[in-house]
């Protein structure tokens, strides 16, 4: 629905500047996996572009490394869009589902220990892309969340992963490093189990900002004409025009490029690479997502402008390379949104 006059005065927008430092520099002093390393829960047997395009998504802008953890029925399938992933067949449904209960027991806690153990090697968790709703998938997601708290991994949720969030709020409620990407179904979806009215005209702040207040501070990138997004106090939103085609996998696509600019985020925040430590803590995660939308809905204006009505989110993908090399490198560092897009 559309904002009210009040709540679009209330609206914010981070500097261009401050995304563009959290970017890592192309140098010699970095190694492989200091430019994020991604990991993607989700995958099944029904659904396996999802995880791929997130994961070439967080490639593609500049992530060293992504990895994917999926259904063992659907891992052939994955390996064989891309070598450039790194595929891991830890959830075995269909074995589980055949097997008695002492030895599923057993395959479950192998699954449960092996998402563990690469839970270590990455920067930021995405949960959601091609998940579907089998009960074992959303039992594997449940477990990644759990662990991924106990280590303090930025959590990316989309897709059927807002599904598990909406029937199971607790999980993510007061993890502020969790950020969840829901469309318009989804969105009204998680308000109505927060019981926040969506809809309300008068209310002075923006619904998105009341459902991140709601599940304790979360991050929500509401996707729509515009994309808002919220941590409960400050509200920004990405206005650039995006693609006329509706294809699935833009998703996708986004929570690829939200998650390798966490990853970013955090190598900023750890010092990884020498900068001024200009961005608080505080706003990296929100102008992490801000950027990572803005860039999105750029490629995707400039993949429809090239294929129309045809377009899919494998064009999407291909703009990304070209547009963020033209995006970083030819603003300068103190350009604002408008001159580091248009020039």
């Amino acid at each position: 629905m559309p904002l009210t006059i009040q709540q679009q005065e209330a609206l914010t927008v981070p500097l261009y500047k401050d995304y563009r430092s959290l970017v890592p520099p192309l140098s010699e002093d970095l190694h492989k996996g200091q430019g994020g390393r991604i990991g993607i829960l989700g995958g099944s047997s029904d659904y396996t572009g999802a995880p791929y395009f997130s994961a070439m998504a967080a490639l593609r802008l500049g992530a060293d490394l992504a990895h994917v953890i999926c259904d063992e029925d659907a891992a052939t399938a994955i390996k064989s869009y891309s070598p450039d992933i790194i595929v891991h067949p830890y959830i075995k449904i269909r074995a589980t589902s055949d097997a008695d209960e002492k030895k599923a027991h057993a395959m479950w806690m192998q699954t449960f220990d092996d998402i563990g153990s690469l839970l270590k090697r990455i920067h930021v968790l995405v949960i959601g892309p091609g998940l579907s709703r089998d009960k074992g998938m959303l039992q594997s997601a449940r477990h990644a969340i759990e662990k991924a708290k106990e280590m303090d991994i930025p959590i990316v949720i989309d897709a059927d992963g807002l599904f598990l969030i909406q029937n199971e709020p607790e999980l993510i409620q007061g993890y502020k490093k969790a950020i969840l990407t829901p469309n318009l179904v989804e969105f009204e979806r998680l308000c109505k189990a927060r019981d926040i009215d969506a809809g309300d005209k008068h209310a002075e702040e923006t619904a998105v900002q009341r459902l991140s207040r709601g599940l304790g501070g979360v991050i929500i990138v509401q996707k729509g004409s515009i994309d808002l997004m919220s941590n409960g106090e400050k509200v920004h939103a990405a206005t650039n025009d995006g693609g006329l085609k509706r294809s699935g996998g833009q998703g996708d696509v986004l929570t690829g490029i939200i998650a390798t600019s966490l990853a970013w985020g955090v190598g900023y925040q750890k010092g990884i690479w020498k900068h001024s430590s200009e961005v608080k803590e505080d706003d990296i995660a929100m102008t992490a997502c801000f950027g990572a939308c803005l860039i999105n809905r750029q490629c995707s204006q400039l993949a429809f402008k090239k294929h129309g009505r045809a377009m899919q989110a494998s064009d999407v993908l291909e703009q990304i390379g070209p547009f963020f090399e033209m995006f970083y490198e030819r603003a300068t560092p103190r350009a604002d949104w408008a001159a580091a897009i248009y020039g």
